[in-house]
């Protein structure tokens, strides 16, 4: 976000050429138009050690410290770092030409993001039954098994369906599907006298 805010307030509205803002597999680019003004020494912008002498765009500025966006005080590039080690993220990547007619903030993917998101795309692949074994207590997934086998095969349940597969009451059906929701297994559509819980 400091870094699209930062783009923003800097971008000269002078020049036709719009902020870009590219999203890719591994990193996120953001592209502005002019760079930095020449006065500024890169190998300092680039671990942000340079503050502000003026404004391109001051009341832009004042906007976004308003709406608290911003601080208005030059720190734009200090926080994008900040938050990025925060993260574990690598450090920012700018590029520059002679003239500062642009710059390029590439942001590149954490390390160990990608195995995460494979992780969770192989879990979704499970059945429902052995990721639940694995998320809810002993108690709680034997409770619950009757109404995720019967999720395995048709998707989605209604609480009367709950309760024919399991024999318990209404009262107790909805404690069983409310552990499911807050497991994020199942999420509630439809009306209170008509809904139903479709499997995530």
């Amino acid at each position: 976000m400091e870094a699209v805010v930062n783009a923003v307030f800097h971008k000269s509205y002078r020049d036709g050429e719009p902020l870009e803002i590219r999203i890719y597999v591994d990193n996120i680019q953001i592209i502005n138009y002019p760079g930095p003004d020449k006065w500024i020494d890169m190998d300092k912008f680039v671990i942000g050690k340079v503050r502000a002498r003026k404004y391109r765009n001051r009341r832009i500025g004042e906007f976004f410290k308003e709406i608290e966006l911003s601080e208005k005080q030059g720190t734009g590039i200090t926080t994008i770092l900040s938050e990025l080690k925060k993260n574990g993220s690598p450090l920012p990547e700018f590029e520059t030409d002679e003239d500062r007619t642009y710059l390029i903030t590439t942001i590149k993917m954490r390390s160990g993001f990608e195995h995460k998101h494979t992780d969770f795309a192989q879990k979704n692949e499970r059945s429902l039954s052995g990721v639940m074994s694995e998320v809810l207590s002993k108690k709680d997934y034997d409770k619950v098994l009757p109404i995720i086998v019967y999720l395995e095969e048709n998707d989605r349940i209604m609480p009367k369906d709950a309760e024919r597969v399991t024999g318990k009451s209404a009262a107790t059906i909805r404690r069983y599907l409310g552990i499911l929701v807050d497991s994020g297994a199942i999420e509630p559509e439809g009306s209170t006298n008509n809904i139903v819980y479709v499997r995530k």
